[in-house]
């Protein structure tokens, strides 16, 4: 009878073990939110969100070359608006995205130049992006594939997911622990660089544990880390 018993235990540990390790894409995206993030309802019960973000920039040796802390008014719905503001060189700059055009404003007088523009909306897009984490992989346009599971660098393991949006070049990887489902760490490729990003806190307070502190890191293709590149603080200021 023991011996059956210790049969038994040892298909069903093996059965789920197989479960767990072939979760899809989708599944553990899913699981993330749900299990680790706050459930996918209550990121979209939101309307209106309110932070800081405090930004480090390095050179490779190791030299501050550039300091900020900005501040996002967004509206998540009915459509995502945002305006962000912040002081840099000892004028006032201002971008703000009314759902389809893009406005930059510095001290008050309106940038038209189409290249600083663009670059503006990709501030704002990225900005907003990368904090919505992990809830954008569950709502974008973006074909998700599983890498398998891996080791981070504290030791833990984690599912590595592939995320490839279509018309862009840049490819990100996320890695989802394996025990909590929460969102560790980010790899992006942008044309033959690559940043290794590690969340290092989430904030507790909003019950979706978004991101609290980042540290970006320039590696090769092996994620042989090369120098820190940014660091990154976030602090809600309202989120209703």
């Amino acid at each position: 009878m023991k011996l059956k018993l210790v049969c038994i235990a040892i298909i069903f540990g093996t059965f789920v073990f197989s479960c767990e390790s072939k979760l899809s894409a989708e599944a553990i995206v899913e699981k993330s939110l749900k299990e680790a993030h706050g459930g996918k309802a209550q990121w979209e019960a939101h309307k209106v969100l309110r932070y800081e973000k405090s930004t480090t920039l390095y050179d490779s040796s190791g030299k501050i070359t550039l300091e900020k802390k900005q501040t996002f008014h967004n509206t998540l719905q009915p459509e995502f608006t945002s305006k962000v503001i912040w002081k840099e060189n000892d004028e006032e700059h201002r971008i703000v995205f009314d759902g389809e055009e893009i406005y930059v404003f510095i001290d008050g007088f309106q940038v038209t130049d189409d290249e600083k523009v663009a670059k503006a909306h990709k501030e704002i897009m990225g900005a907003h992006y990368v904090f919505w984490q992990p809830y954008k992989l569950a709502t974008d346009d973006v074909s998700l594939s599983s890498e398998g599971k891996v080791k981070l660098d504290d030791g833990s393991e984690a599912y590595k997911i592939k995320a490839v949006y279509p018309d862009s070049e840049t490819i990100w990887w996320y890695y989802f622990d394996t025990e909590t489902f929460q969102l560790k760490e980010n790899l992006v490729k942008h044309g033959k660089t690559y940043s290794q990003i590690k969340n290092l806190q989430h904030e507790a307070k909003t019950g979706l544990f978004l991101n609290k502190e980042r540290k970006s890191y320039m590696i090769d293709s092996t994620k042989n880390q090369k120098y820190l590149r940014a660091h990154y603080q976030y602090n809600i200021l309202e989120l209703k």
